[in-house]
């Protein structure tokens, strides 16, 4: 049998903010198959998005993101 090299499933959670290249995602809330996002540079107010989980982690691994907050504690 074969293995298959698997990376491990990207768990987003309200309060995370991820790295990109050049810019910053920052998850708001999650629900069951959506989550609300912010993506942003610099910018003061930045409208909320809505998109699918997976491709948001799609989005996240294409662009190889880094996880620089943790969820909240709440």
């Amino acid at each position: 049998m074969k293995s298959k090299n698997r990376v491990a499933p990207i768990a987003l959670a309200k309060g995370q903010v991820w790295k990109l290249e050049d810019k910053h995602l920052e998850i708001m809330e999650v629900g069951k198959t959506l989550t609300h996002y912010r993506l942003y540079r610099n910018q003061k107010r930045v409208p909320i998005s809505l998109g699918a989980i997976q491709s948001v982690t799609d989005y996240l691994k294409s662009k190889g993101a880094t996880l620089i907050r943790e969820k909240t504690a709440a």
